[in-house]
């Protein structure tokens, strides 16, 4: 078998951010009459779904519109012709042990919008009798103190009575990973009514379960007390009172009510229900965008890691669209800076913008993909035999490959394809992997030292080919999926080499 290499351009999601957040959607909605302006269009989402270590997590349910999916073992999702608001498309993932998350974002319906979700585990840190209330410290900082009273289910309204668990977490806007696992885009609605991004200086999640782990609320009169941190970096600039911030898990966005007071390094104020809580101040805007491309190929550098940084080194970011697109608001009357990075994290592009006093829209920007290959964790082989299981991720397909005669499945180590320490090929033999049963020839080095090899070769008569079943065949930009079964060889065959079962399954983008 001939052993085949090639680029792969794929993408993988890496967030960084810091406690100013001016990038997080393309535009805010118009507002007129009191009323916010829904606009409701068809688009895509995809997605990559993790805890807060980056282990993805399989099996979450995904919710964007009407339309409902399941993110696979890897933690991704993708969900196509949904309906959303297009200035507010909200997809939002539930998964038992943690925290709702979610993610709000400018709808783009001529392209896949793509965002990335860390989860929060949802560990109780506490609880209180509803007849006495009580204090918990919440996890991370701060805490809620609850006076004695009703409480109701949150469900159907019914009172509650009895034990009360208390699941808490405290989301420090200075964290690096802050936008990962943040709800929405912190965008916010004042009581006026008016919608920008919201500079926080302290959130947290908060709720109350029974013992069955069924979400409670406070009853019509009652209110509890938070202490929000506030970050040291932070504590010099923040003000005396700020409004409180509650997040609508129904629309994604953030909505004031309520305002707390500056306590020594902390913000302090009352809520009368709970959800994450955040305390932060709107601020003046822009909507910017800009564009990239690979080179002067005019390929889209698509889900790609953008930053916009502040003078006094606050930073956020974005991701570009399928087209290379990225869209947001930023800050007006400052010089901010602009970078690009590839999936290995290198710093491909950087570029000093503004200062804006109105909306603005860069043209093509060419950047380098830098030295190392895109590494899209969709797509992946996954193969067992000999006792071991080996994956490989960032693949590529190309069909119709050598006039027809097979569709070429290949890849290779994240960083560089010509370490042949992890490489991988596989060879369906047919120029049309539509859903059914092919035979397979396979080809694997692992750790660098051993060499396994199925199929197509003469040194076993009785050797015959392992086989695919293709369960999925999207369009031209989805996916192939299917599995593989049958048998792998040590190569080049030795006496003493005996042949291995071997089973596995595999995901990768179709592009012709």
């Amino acid at each position: 078998m001939k052993k085949v290499q090639s680029k792969i351009f794929s993408a993988s999601i890496i967030i960084a951010s810091t406690a100013t957040i001016f990038f997080a959607c393309r535009k805010t909605n118009s507002v007129s009459g009191g009323q916010t302006i829904v606009n409701m269009v068809i688009g895509s989402v995809a997605g990559h779904v993790t805890d807060l270590n980056n282990v993805p997590i399989g099996n979450a349910s995904v919710t964007a519109g009407t339309v409902t999916t399941t993110t696979d073992i890897n933690g991704q999702f993708i969900i196509k012709n949904a309906q959303l608001n297009q200035n507010a498309g909200f997809v939002k993932i539930t998964m038992p042990g943690y925290f709702d998350g979610s993610r709000t974002f400018l709808v783009n319906n001529n392209a896949v919008n793509n965002v990335k979700i860390q989860m929060i585990p949802k560990i109780v840190s506490g609880s209180f009798t509803t007849a006495s209330g009580g204090a918990i410290n919440v996890s991370g900082g701060g805490s809620v103190n609850f006076s004695a009273g009703n409480v109701l289910s949150q469900s159907n309204g019914a009172a509650y009575t009895g034990n009360v668990s208390v699941p808490t977490f405290y989301l420090n806007p200075t964290d690096a990973n802050f936008n990962e696992f943040m709800p929405g885009d912190l965008r916010g609605i004042n009581t006026s009514n008016q919608q920008s991004i919201l500079k926080v200086f302290g959130m947290a999640s908060i709720e109350m379960d029974d013992a069955s782990g069924e979400k409670l609320q406070l009853a019509t009169g009652k209110t509890a007390t938070i202490t929000l941190p506030i970050p040291s970096s932070m504590q010099a600039n923040a003000p005396a009172t700020i409004p409180l911030w509650y997040f609508d898990e129904t629309k994604g966005l953030w909505k004031q009510e309520g305002a707390a007071t500056k306590q020594k390094n902390n913000y302090v104020g009352t809520v009368a229900h709970f959800s994450f809580w955040a305390a932060g101040q709107l601020g003046q805007s822009i909507k910017f965008s800009a564009t990239f491309t690979i080179d002067t190929s005019g390929i889209a550098f698509a889900n790609k890691l953008v930053t916009i940084s502040r003078p006094d080194s606050t930073t956020t970011n974005g991701y570009t669209d399928s087209t290379g697109t990225v869209s947001g608001l930023v800050p007006t009357n400052e010089m901010l800076t602009m970078k690009v990075f590839n999936d290995c994290g290198e710093n491909v592009y950087s570029q000093n913008i503004g200062p804006f006093i109105a909306d603005t829209a860069f043209a093509s920007i060419s950047v380098e993909n830098g030295s190392c290959y895109s590494l899209d964790t969709s797509q992946y082989v996954n193969l067992s035999f000999n006792g071991n299981n080996y994956f490989w991720p960032s693949f590529h397909i190309s069909e119709n490959f050598e006039a027809g005669s097979y569709t070429v499945i290949i890849g290779g180590s994240p960083q560089n394809l010509s370490d042949s320490s992890t490489y991988f090929e596989g060879l369906i033999f047919t120029g049309n992997t539509s859903p059914g049963t092919y035979p397979i020839s396979l080809y694997a080095i692992v750790n660098g030292t051993a060499t396994y090899q199925a199929g197509g070769q003469s040194y076993d008569s009785t050797y015959s080919y392992p086989t695919t079943i293709v369960t999925k065949y999207d369009a031209i930009g989805g996916y192939i999926e299917g599995t593989i079964s049958g048998w792998i060889k040590i190569f080049p065959s030795t006496a003493t080499a005996d042949s291995f079962s071997v089973s596995g399954n595999y995901r990768v983008k179709r592009t012709q």
